[in-house]
């Protein structure tokens, strides 16, 4: 071993652990700056409301780790939320029930995740970013087909309590937010698809090799990110109260900013929920602080891209 490599060796884990910690200290000193600069977060109420606004969010987020670890990534999940919700608000004010149209609105998420995604990528051999790019912008359109260009006002009971009321003070969406994640633990920590999964973004030839059913999880995991985008669809149209032709704009690159934020490899093979939760709130807290500072909401998206090139300068650093 050379001098250079001796001295190397010993800091390369340091190193590794300052860079899985970074984002994580970062969340904790924005709080703690938070709490000391405006008043309005010494208010528990003011958690609760990041909390709320950012389950819908993380609902996509949890759905985009699937794939991410999978060794893919979906960039249509803002569009499919804003499809999702278009098509909900149509269909009711056709006469349809309202759990009609969110089973409809649900099963286009799902089938669009398994077919248009799934079969294309692993049957076709096309890439995930050109599959899903092309989706990107056919579900856009379509949502601004199935709207007219006009916003459509909507009020169901069931979907304003799930996406606005509260349980014991708790906002619903954020038991919902938990229960899914929860769930999502469950299945990627205790079942074979969760291990097939992480095999599979870490080395698929060698999964495949195994006798993994890559094809399969792979579809599965397109499947859950297209359902999930579905669904925060829904809870978005329940909270504004209106299906809009531009819902779910900016949704994707968000949820992809979150998932690396809290460590997941872009890589594949290594990741998990809770890292994403983690990444999901630093991103609210850093919205709302930059509200409560006063800096106009034109800079959030510049604020939101500076975060996203930095997650994948560190996800790199993560790699090398």
């Amino acid at each position: 071993m050379t001098v250079d490599q001796a001295v190397a060796a010993p800091t390369r884990p340091r190193f590794r652990a300052s860079v899985e910690l970074a984002f994580p200290a970062a969340l904790l000193v924005l709080l703690v700056g938070a709490v000391i600069a405006f008043p309005s977060f010494r208010v528990v109420g003011t958690y609760l409301d990041i909390l709320s606004f950012s389950s819908v969010l993380f609902i996509i987020a949890i759905g985009q780790t699937l794939v991410v670890i999978g060794r893919g990534v979906d960039l249509s999940v803002g569009s499919m939320a804003g499809l999702a919700g278009a098509v909900f608000a149509t269909l009711t004010v056709s006469g349809w029930s309202s759990a009609a149209a969110a089973g409809v609105a649900l099963l286009l998420g799902l089938a669009v995740g398994a077919i248009a995604h799934g079969l294309l990528i692993t049957k076709l051999g096309i890439s995930f970013m050109i599959v899903t790019l092309g989706t990107y912008s056919l579900l856009r359109s379509q949502a601004q087909v199935v709207l007219e260009g006009k916003s459509i006002t909507i009020d169901v009971g069931w979907l304003d309590a799930l996406s606005n009321g509260r349980v014991l003070g708790i906002p619903s969406v954020v038991l919902l937010a938990a229960g899914l994640y929860l769930v999502a633990v469950l299945i990627l920590r205790c079942t074979g698809f969760g291990r097939a999964l992480y095999a599979t973004g870490s080395n698929p030839l060698a999964a495949r090799l195994a006798g993994l059913p890559i094809d399969r999880v792979t579809i599965i995991a397109f499947a859950v990110s297209g359902l999930f985008a579905a669904l925060a669809g829904l809870l978005t149209v329940g909270q504004l109260g209106s299906a809009q032709p531009g819902g779910g704009a900016g949704l994707e690159l968000t949820a992809i900013a979150a998932v690396l934020l809290g460590g997941t490899r872009f890589s594949g093979g290594f990741g998990s929920v809770t890292r994403t939760l983690v990444g999901v709130l630093f991103l609210a807290v850093l919205n709302n602080v930059l509200y409560a500072a006063g800096v106009s909401s034109f800079w959030q998206g510049t604020a939101s891209g500076a975060v996203l090139i930095a997650a994948v300068a560190i996800d790199r650093s993560r790699k090398e």
